[in-house]
Order: C-alpha cells, then sequence, then structure tokens
C-alpha cells in the first residue's frame, strides 16, 4: 500500500503541474518518487531480496541514491536551455529572454525538440520599451535600444535633437509673410548640435542665444492680430527645446540674462531623489520634486526662460475658458516657459511651483494663472490654481509645463449702460448738429468765412456721428468694418482740421488787421482733401488696421492708433500755439487808448468761443487717449459722455449763445406759428447792409 500511495502522489502531482502549465507559470517534474528501497516478492512467497531502484535513481551498495542527470548527460536540454536537477529528475529551463510557449520550465521529453526554447521579442511585446526618440532593435535573449534620427543619447535620454549638417536658408529670399517664419527655424538650426560631434559642441553659447532671442523679438513681424499670436505661439514652442539641447549638453547649473536683462535662462540638475529643485529668476521662482523632474531617468533637470519684452506681441489674447469673447484681459507679470530634461511633461505626478513678480499695477483682484496654448492661440488656464498672492507677487500650482502668466481680467466697461448713454447722446448730439447747418446756412446775422468753417464743421461731426451710431458694431464683416473705420478716420480728422481753419482765421483777424482773405476752394482743400490724404496714406502702409474683433475703428496694433492720434495732437498744440498768441497779442491792443475798440471786443468774443471750441473737441479726446491707455471708468464716461454731447455744446457755443442767432430763432418761431414769412426789421436789414459793405472793403469776415 506505501507503493501505490505513492504512485498517487506523484500522478496528482504531475495532475497540478499540467494545471499550472496551462497558466503560464513555471513547471517541475520530479521524478522517482517511490521509496528508494523496496523489495518485489509476489504472493509473498520466498524469494531473495534483491533492492529496486525507481527511475532517477540507482543502486550504490545496496542503496538507491539520485542520479545526477545534469552532469551525466549533456545533450539532456536543447539550445538557449540549461538543466536543474531535482530528486529523482530534473527539468530544463529557458535562458532569461527565451521562452517556450510562454512557459520558462518544462518536463524532460525523450523529444528533445519539445526542450526547445525561443527568442523572446522584447521590441513586439513591449513598444515603449526604449522610451521616446528611440529605436529598439531586437537580439537572441535581449534587445537594444538606439536613438532615432536626429536624435543623440545624452544622460541615459535620447531628448537632444542633433543635425547631420546645417540646413539654415537664406531668408532675405523668401517672400515678407514668410520671413519671420524663416528665421525662427535658422534660430533653432543655428543652436543644434551636430549628431556626430555632440560632447565638444561648446560653440554658440547661452549668451549668444540669449542676444540671437533679443534680436528675434525685436524683427518679430505679422501680418494681423491671428498671425501676430500664431506666430508668438511658435516662438514660444520651438525657443523652448534650443534652451533645453544646450541645458542638457552643459550638463550643469546655469543662469544667463542677456544685455538689455529683458531675457533670462535658470538651469538647476540633480539626482532623481535629490528632494526639490529649484530655479530663481529676476521676476520668478520654480520649485518642483527632482523625482518627477527625472521621471524615468536618473538626471533631474529644470529650466525656466523668463521674458519681460514679449508682453506686446501677445496684447489682446483671449482666455480659453472665458464666457465672452470681448472680456477684456491684461498680462502683468513676465511670461516664463518651464521645462525639464524629459520630453513628455503634459501630467506630472507632482505639480510645479511658479512665482511670478507682478510687473503692472493692478486695477483688479480678478486675477487668473494661465499658460499659452499653441493649438488654440489664446491664454488657458485649465491645470493651473493660484494658490497665494498680493500686490507684488503671484504663487501658481500647474500639473503640466509650458509657457506661464499671470492675467488680470479688467472691468468690462463695454456694458448696456454705456451703449444706452453713446445711443442717447448721439441721438441729441445729431439733431443739435442738424440745427446748427440749418442756422449757419438761414441766419442773415452770421456771415463770412467762419461761418463757413463753422458748417463744415458741424456737417463732418453729423457724418461721423451717425456712421459710429449706425455702423461702429459690424465687425462680423471684416469689408464692412474696414469701410465704417476709414469713414470714422477721415471725418474726425475733417473736424479737427476745420477747427484748425477757424485758429488760423482768428490769428488772420488779429495779426494782419482783416487785410487778407481765406478763399473758400483753400478753406475746403485743406478741411477736407488732407484727410483724404492720411487715410489714404494710411490704408496703403497697413490697411489691416482699420477694424479689429471688437469694434469698427482704428487697431492699436503696430502704433496704428497714430494714423488719427497723431494729426489730433498736433493740431491741438498748433491752435493752443495760436490761442495763446491771439490772447497776448490782444491783451496789448486792449490796454492801449484805440478807436477800434468795438472790433477788438468782438475779436475777444470770437478767441473765447473759439478756446471753448478747442476744449471741447480737445479734452474729448484727451481723455479718449488715456482711455486707451488706461480703462478706468472715470476715463470711460468721460470720453462717451463728452464724444456724444459735442454737438449740443457745439449749438449752444454758437447758436444759442449769439444774441443775433436768439432774436432770429424768436422771429422764425413767430412767423411759423401765425403761418407767414419772417420780417426783418429795418435795424436788422441796415445792420446786416453795413457788416457787408465793411466786409467788402475791409476783407473782414463774420464781424
Amino acid at each position: 500500500m506505501p507503493r501505490y500511495g505513492n504512485i498517487g502522489i506523484c500522478l496528482l502531482t504531475l495532475f497540478i503541474n499540467g494545471l499550472i502549465a496551462q497558466t503560464n507559470t513555471t513547471l517541475i517534474c520530479p521524478i522517482g518518487t517511490l521509496p528508494p528501497n523496496t523489495t518485489n516478492c509476489p504472493n509473498n512467497e520466498n524469494c531473495t531480496k534483491t533492492p529496486s531502484c525507481n527511475p532517477g535513481y540507482k543502486e550504490v551498495n545496496g542503496v538507491c541514491i539520485d542520479i545526477v542527470e545534469c552532469s551525466t548527460k549533456a545533450d539532456v536540454c536543447e539550445a538557449h536551455t540549461y538543466c536543474r536537477n531535482t530528486q529523482g529528475g530534473y527539468y530544463c529551463q529557458c535562458e532569461k529572454g527565451f521562452q517556450k510557449d510562454n512557459v520558462t520550465e518544462f518536463c524532460p521529453s525523450k523529444n528533445k525538440a519539445e526542450n526547445k526554447c525561443t527568442d523572446i521579442d522584447e521590441c513586439r511585446n513591449s513598444p515603449d520599451i526604449c522610451g521616446s526618440n528611440s529605436v529598439c532593435t531586437n537580439t537572441p535573449g535581449s534587445y537594444k535600444c538606439t536613438c532615432a534620427k536626429g536624435f543623440t543619447n545624452i544622460s541615459n535620454t535620447c531628448a537632444v535633437k542633433c543635425k547631420y549638417k546645417d540646413s539654415r536658408e537664406d531668408c532675405a529670399a523668401i517672400d515678407k509673410p514668410l520671413q519671420f517664419q524663416c528665421k525662427l527655424n535658422n534660430f533653432r538650426e543655428k543652436y543644434k548640435p551636430f549628431c556626430t560631434n555632440v560632447t565638444s559642441q561648446n560653440d554658440p553659447s547661452l549668451m549668444e542665444l540669449l542676444e540671437g532671442l533679443d534680436n528675434l523679438i525685436d524683427e518679430f513681424s505679422y501680418e494681423n492680430d491671428a498671425d501676430r499670436l500664431q506666430k508668438a505661439g511658435q516662438l514660444l514652442k520651438q525657443v523652448e527645446p534650443s534652451v533645453q539641447i544646450m541645458a542638457l549638453l552643459s550638463q550643469k547649473a546655469l543662469s544667463y540674462r542677456n544685455q538689455r536683462e529683458t531675457i533670462s535662462i535658470q538651469v538647476s540638475l540633480g539626482s532623481s531623489d535629490g528632494g526639490t529643485l529649484s530655479v530663481q529668476g529676476k521676476n520668478s521662482a520654480i520649485n518642483l520634486d527632482s523625482k518627477t523632474a527625472a521621471g524615468n531617468t536618473g538626471l533631474a533637470l529644470l529650466g525656466s526662460i523668463e521674458y519681460t519684452n514679449i508682453s506686446h506681441i501677445l496684447e489682446g489674447a483671449d482666455l480659453l475658458e472665458s464666457e465672452s469673447n470681448k472680456t477684456r484681459m491684461k498680462l502683468i507679470s513676465p511670461v516664463v516657459s518651464v521645462f525639464l530634461g524629459i520630453s513628455n511633461t503634459s501630467s506630472l505626478q507632482e505639480p510645479v511651483s511658479i512665482r511670478m513678480n507682478v510687473t503692472a499695477e493692478q486695477a483688479s483682484r480678478n486675477l487668473t494663472c494661465v499658460f499659452w496654448s499653441v493649438s488654440d492661440n489664446r491664454w488657458s488656464s485649465n491645470g493651473c490654481v493660484i494658490v497665494k498672492g498680493d500686490n507684488t507677487e503671484i504663487t501658481c500650482n500647474c500639473t503640466h509645463l509650458t509657457s506661464f502668466a499671470i492675467l488680470m481680467l479688467l472691468e468690462d466697461y463695454e456694458s448696456w449702460t454705456l451703449t444706452l448713454i453713446t445711443q442717447i447722446g448721439l441721438s441729441i448730439s445729431i439733431f443739435c448738429l442738424v440745427l446748427a447747418i440749418i442756422t449757419f446756412c438761414f441766419s442773415r446775422s452770421l456771415r463770412g468765412t467762419r461761418n463757413t468753417i463753422h458748417t463744415h464743421l458741424c456737417i463732418s461731426l453729423f457724418f461721423a456721428n451717425c456712421i459710429f451710431l449706425l455702423g461702429i458694431t459690424a465687425y462680423n464683416s471684416k469689408v464692412a468694418c474696414r469701410i465704417v473705420a476709414g469713414l470714422l478716420h477721415a471725418f474726425y480728422l475733417c473736424s479737427f482740421c476745420w477747427m484748425s481753419l477757424e485758429g488760423l482765421e482768428l490769428y488772420r483777424m488779429l495779426v494782419t488787421v482783416f487785410k487778407t482773405h481765406l478763399k473758400k476752394i483753400y478753406l475746403l482743400a485743406v478741411g477736407y482733401g488732407t484727410p483724404a490724404v492720411i487715410v489714404t496714406i494710411s490704408a496703403a502702409i497697413y490697411y489691416e488696421g482699420y477694424g479689429t474683433d471688437k469694434y469698427c475703428w482704428l487697431s492699436r496694433e503696430k502704433g496704428f492708433i497714430w494714423a488719427f492720434m497723431g494729426p489730433v495732437c498736433v493740431i491741438i498744440l498748433v491752435n493752443c500755439g495760436i490761442f495763446i498768441l491771439t490772447v497776448w497779442k490782444l491783451a496789448e491792443k486792449m490796454s492801449s487808448i484805440s478807436p477800434e475798440q468795438g472790433k477788438l471786443k468782438r475779436i475777444r468774443t470770437l478767441t473765447i468761443t473759439s478756446v471753448a471750441q478747442l476744449c471741447i473737441l480737445g479734452t474729448c479726446w484727451a481723455f479718449g487717449f488715456f482711455m486707451f491707455s488706461t480703462a478706468t471708468p472715470f476715463f470711460v464716461y468721460a470720453f462717451t459722455i463728452l464724444n456724444t454731447l459735442q454737438g449740443l455744446q457745439i449749438f449752444c457755443l454758437h447758436c444759442l449763445m449769439h444774441k443775433k442767432v436768439r432774436a432770429e430763432y424768436k422771429m422764425w418761431l413767430c412767423a411759423l406759428v401765425h403761418f407767414k414769412a419772417p420780417v426783418y426789421s429795418e435795424f436788422s436789414n441796415t445792420s446786416n447792409t453795413h457788416t457787408n459793405t465793411k466786409g467788402k472793403t475791409s476783407k473782414e469776415s463774420g464781424l
């Protein structure tokens, strides 16, 4: 019974091992599990007791001992395997990198082919076994990793791009819209090492890279707002790998700043278990866990590029998460690009801490920590949160790496209240301008050059206000929006040109003592011809500047707004000089005894009204200028109210405050009530005749 019991145990063991083999695990098959000493005496007959050993054992001096098959049978196992001896048997095990039907250990067989091990293809089973930018090659029992073409191995990672030849282009021979992209490509090519001589790559240096980057930003060119933001994103994206390559090649901590101190580079290195890596710039500081920075490599590298001269090309970029594309954002920090020695930084194990100094005055506490999304050409706050901050610095935590900044949400002054004020004010202004034009054309008490100037001034403002009221929001059609912006540019310039002509007429009346006369043809040429020339030249130089994404007015890109603000400032300054000279001359004449006291008194009145008119137009656009630079509620509402009520102010100043005009209004009103033509008094006719006669003899206009 003990013998057959042991046989049952062996069969059970074989059955269990068969089940284990089906689950791709190690299989061990013991041989000869019977007791080493047994007797075979059937039917309990008396016989000579001869020891009988089980297979796998041999009899030595009457004792069954184990046969060491692995030493006695050299060819018991196939190639790429090795023999393992067991009590009463043996088994063959595949060498590392080989397998037999997904089983590394198996039972011996009379057929050696069944003991054959085949190579494991690690490259096919684990495609990412070599990491990014690498090529896996299978070898017998193992595999080999090599860097892909265009990459070289630095610190056990294929993160450094290299080149086999210098392939920079001649950007001067390329079309102008593509020249900046060509310069950017050449910049990357210049600071990329040669694949055949990476370790001795010492030139160019990081200082040269900084100066080259500074020059590249100075030469930044674009066609329109969308093109500007797209190229800005490409600049940030393509500069970062160039700095990363040189940081990996140097293998040491770095800190550089260009001569103008507008761009700086900081790099810190350490081991994967070195705690926290930190880099400190002039306006920023970065902290990251070294294990996160190292990834699956042994080198932890953390670097940053700090820009303080790039905000102008990112101006006006929207926030991706904003509910309205009209939300106005302002960049109040440097732009900081953060990189590691590894390529995959889209999802960090531990968040990176980024502290940035506030470089602009905060008008709002509605701040957002953002990064630049190259695919969307706008800012995004996804994955970034502000953890603390004050008036001088803001600290953010982000779960990925790219280019970061702090945005401030400006107050949205384009509210329904401003829209209502604008519509009501412009409607009142247009009505008053119509009344003023009718008065200047039909009033007998207003004649002469000055009346002509006032008439065309009102006409210019009338058309400008009508176009503004009807077309300022026609930005859905680029062509229509540019036409509206061009007409507004022209008519607002016309109003200032006619105002400058009034200053010139006032100077002529006082200084030349009424001996000259400004012909109407010359007035029209200056009043309408000068704005036409300015608008034509502006459109020829940069027609994309007419119309923006939010309103049909002049764009501030490339300083195009100065096509309007420049002439306006010149006209205001010239008129201020004329009025100061007029007042000075007037004071001299009034201080002396002169028979022309009546004429001087009228000149004084004209001077006061002209200065008041200058204040109306000049002060209005002065508020507009401050509104463009610092959009605070005071400047926004002041500009809106003054601009929309210009017509009312001019009507009151030149019509209602004129005594003879008020008398004519009264006469017209009485005639309208009694349904008959107005009757002018003998005094009025005589006065007008006398005035017209004097105007012909003395060339005095409008007195």
